[in-house]
């Protein structure tokens, strides 16, 4: 199975992301699905609190969705996330599993764990999604978080660049791109519907 695994401070947009990315997968290999039987896709969220709320967003929309509650992916729940991506792989073998982490994770050191414990994954990317409307006050009050997540991103996605005027976008875009030279980088707007051709470069490698 491939999994994507989704980071970023609260707020970000991750969930309006997540539901567009899940659409693309899901009419992109419905085909294998119908023949095999399985699943296409399952998505693993997880809330610090006691009920989780994205769920039903993601649920509203009829997707496959595993629940982590009342802890973090990236300390507590760590253990458990892997148990439950096994089982995931035991029970469904999905072609696809997306993982949306709590605003304080930092995907890639997760990531580091279901690579050393996870069973059947073919492929994992970690996905940051940066606010571009909140970008300077983040990074002010809590830069070390943030720029953590963009280090160890595969994959950073600049969101709400619609809230942004054009050369504010490209400052912040340079600002990030100095953080990770290395990662794929897209300025988007998940308020509108993103353009398929991002998503098929940026989780699916054109696959």
């Amino acid at each position: 199975m491939h999994i994507l695994l989704f980071g970023g401070f609260l707020g970000s947009g991750k969930t309006s992301i997540i539901l567009q990315v899940a659409r693309y997968l899901t009419a992109e290999f419905s085909v294998q699905q119908l023949a095999s039987g399985k699943p296409s896709l399952v998505i693993i969220e997880n809330e610090v609190g006691e009920t989780g709320i994205d769920d039903k967003i993601l649920k509203a929309e009829g997707l496959n969705v595993r629940e982590l509650i009342a802890g973090c992916i990236c300390c507590t729940l760590n253990a458990e996330l892997t148990v439950c991506l096994n089982k995931i792989q035991e029970e469904l073998s999905p072609e696809w599993v997306i993982i949306e982490t709590t605003g304080m994770a930092f995907p890639h050191t997760i990531a580091e764990t279901i690579t050393k414990y996870g069973k059947g994954i073919d492929s994992l990317k970690t996905i940051v999604v940066a606010d571009a409307e909140r970008w300077d006050d983040l990074s002010a009050i809590m830069p070390g978080l943030i720029e953590e997540q963009i280090t160890g991103a595969n994959v950073i996605l600049l969101n709400k660049i619609d809230c942004l005027e054009p050369e504010q976008v490209k400052e912040v875009s340079e600002d990030i791109k100095g953080i990770n030279p290395s990662g794929l980088f897209y300025a988007i707007s998940a308020h509108e519907e993103v353009d398929p051709q991002i998503w098929g470069k940026a989780v699916t490698n054109g696959e």
